[in-house]
């Protein structure tokens, strides 16, 4: 079955049909990966697939990292359960419940991943979406006077684990952060994207710190605009795998009166 790609209805995003990780060809695995890299964000809907080929699809977009934390409800160490579910009383996942405000993942440490898949298993009823921000367009439509400002600006991120909204955060120097370019350049495209978001971004260096909170606001109202945003409604054996360095993420509320799961693979930022 030839592999097709067909472009959201929005900023962002494509279906892939007519891949199967298990019988994947080089090229084929360059095609999704091209597509990738156009589009940003790609939906697999109704895949019926195990953790072992979860992972083997995920590196059709570079190297796999270690799950920072090992769950009772996979056997590899190299996926994330995110999950509200609990075993005698204990969550067996990650960042179980509620809303969580844009960000990247990993931009508080050094080298923050080149992305993410995650599976969808079992999903709420209502809510629980995931939204995507294009981060490319969005600085694309910045003001000539903006983009000029932005220039060789750093910008220090910092997350305190489990904090799913900024008022949630401790001191962002006494847990993991780090400093990168305010818009920063995806290699294998040359394409900008902006680099702040609503939950990791602290400050901007060298700024007075009420000017650098206008402006770490102002990019964010900007780049959060409806018409730079994909939101995707979960349903189950949705694959949904984005570019960290040209999307900004974010969840939608639900109940805690149901249950979600969702496993994840992280893409390193290594190689080509």
């Amino acid at each position: 079955m030839a592999i097709t790609v067909k472009p959201l209805d929005a900023p962002l995003g494509a279906e892939i049909s007519g891949f199967d990780p298990r019988h994947a060809t080089p090229a084929d695995r360059k095609t999704i990966f091209d597509a990738w890299m156009k589009y940003h964000v790609l939906v697999v809907h109704g895949a019926v697939i195990d953790d072992a080929d979860l992972v083997d699809y995920s590196k059709s977009f570079g190297g796999i990292e270690k799950a920072r934390f090992k769950s009772p409800l996979t056997t590899r160490d190299d996926i994330m359960v995110i999950s509200n579910i609990r075993q005698d009383g204990k969550l067996v996942g990650s960042l179980p419940d509620g809303e969580m405000a844009f960000h990247f993942d990993r931009i508080h440490q050094t080298t923050p991943c080149r992305g993410a898949s995650l599976h969808g298993i079992e999903i709420p009823h209502e809510g629980g979406d995931t939204c995507f921000a294009n981060m490319v367009l969005a600085y694309d439509t910045l003001s000539d006077a903006m983009k000029k400002r932005l220039e060789g600006l750093t910008a220090l991120n910092a997350f305190t684990y489990g904090s799913t909204q900024p008022e949630m955060k401790g001191d962002p120097t006494k847990g993991p952060h780090a400093f990168h370019p305010v818009v920063r350049v995806i290699p294998q495209t040359g394409r900008k994207a902006l680099c702040v978001s609503r939950l990791m971004t602290e400050r901007i260096e060298g700024m007075p710190e009420k000017e650098s909170r206008a402006l770490i606001d102002e990019l964010c109202d900007h780049a959060e605009q409806p018409r730079f945003v994909y939101q995707h409604k979960w349903k189950v054996g949705d694959i949904v795998t984005w570019d960290n360095r040209a999307t900004a993420h974010a969840r939608t509320d639900f109940s805690d009166k149901e249950r979600r799961l969702m496993k994840r693979v992280t893409i390193e930022d290594t190689g080509p």
